[in-house]
């Protein structure tokens, strides 16, 4: 540093000693360095996955909500801008649980003041459950009856305070002749449309997911919250890239774990359970986030511009950044 006043000053990002000029004062908030400054923290948060339905046939399960600052959000929202945090403070984490068997909706997730819903549960007993996105509907003559998203269905704004007004789509249907097949899961990327198959998720390239072991790569993107897709009496359907799982007559096919994917409707028998959420935040690589007790996050992964990125994959607890 230069333009130091009396003795040279000390830095380390948890204490500044001595008198400062304004100068340095000017850089250090710059780099967000100084003990006091702020920095800006772009996040992604993902809920958990929504159980598949498993009535003769089931529908597919509705993806976990997805909010993000980097790419795209759930249920195509405008972006949320990155939040702006302060050194030695505590922020509340928690990663929503995939449904699982015949629960009716995925966990929430939650980073600091940002709230995601899970996804809902597909169609089963002449009913779809609504989540951030919403589960697969009926056939025949309940073709019409389909999971909503929970956030339009809400229709009020402030019920996700710090999140997205949409954070997925409504579960797909087929048509009124579809006697054999359900509507596919809804996913965070897609509207309804009449399919059977579950329904794409979002990209969000926040980090290096690779690395972090989040989301579900294809290509040179990295998607979330995928729709599960329905069962049929003879054969399976695909569910959603971003972790949905597939459709199926005797098995159980689940959505990815840390996608948000929606589970596999299934003909007869336990549904496919809905993938866990992940949260994944992105800030200056001048800095450590540490995870606190109850909370499993990965390593630390150096990005490009002089950043670091970490993903949380489980648990309830803190984070803070020093």
């Amino acid at each position: 540093m230069s333009g130091y006043i009396g003795a040279e000053p000390t830095n380390d990002n948890t204490a500044n000693n001595g008198v400062f000029s304004i100068e340095d004062l000017n850089e250090l908030r710059k780099e967000g360095s100084l003990k006091s400054a702020t920095f800006s923290c772009d996040f992604l948060v993902v809920g958990g996955g929504g159980a598949g339905g498993n009535a003769s046939p089931g529908g597919g399960g509705g993806a976990g909500g997805v909010v993000t600052s980097v790419g795209n959000n759930g249920g195509g929202s405008s972006l949320e801008t990155a939040l702006t945090l302060s050194p030695g403070v505590d922020y509340n984490v928690a990663v929503g649980a995939g449904a699982s068997g015949y629960t009716t909706i995925g966990g929430g997730s939650v980073f600091h003041n940002i709230r995601v819903f899970g996804g809902g549960t597909g169609w089963r007993s002449n009913i779809a459950c609504g989540g951030a996105s919403g589960g697969g509907g009926g056939y025949a003559f309940n073709y019409t009856n389909t999971g909503e998203a929970v956030i339009r269905s809400l229709g009020n704004r402030s019920e996700t305070v710090g999140a997205a007004g949409l954070q997925g789509y409504d579960g797909n249907r087929t048509g009124y002749e579809s006697y054999n097949s359900l509507g596919g899961g809804g996913g965070a990327g897609a509207s309804n449309t009449v399919t059977d198959q579950g329904a794409i998720g979002v990209i969000s390239n926040i980090a290096d997911h690779a690395t972090a072991d989040v989301g579900e790569v294809s290509g040179s993107n990295v998607y979330f919250g995928g729709g599960g897709g329905a069962s049929h009496n003879s054969s399976g359907t695909s569910g959603g890239t971003g972790g949905g799982g597939a459709g199926g007559t005797n098995t159980v096919n689940s959505g990815t774990a840390n996608t948000g994917g929606g589970g596999g409707g299934r003909w007869n028998g336990t549904p496919g359970s809905g993938g866990s959420g992940a949260i994944v935040l992105l800030y200056p690589d001048h800095l450590t986030c540490t995870a606190g007790a109850g909370v499993t996050a990965s390593a630390e992964n150096a990005e490009s511009s002089s950043k670091k990125s970490i993903a949380i994959t489980a648990g309830t607890g803190t984070v803070s950044f020093s």
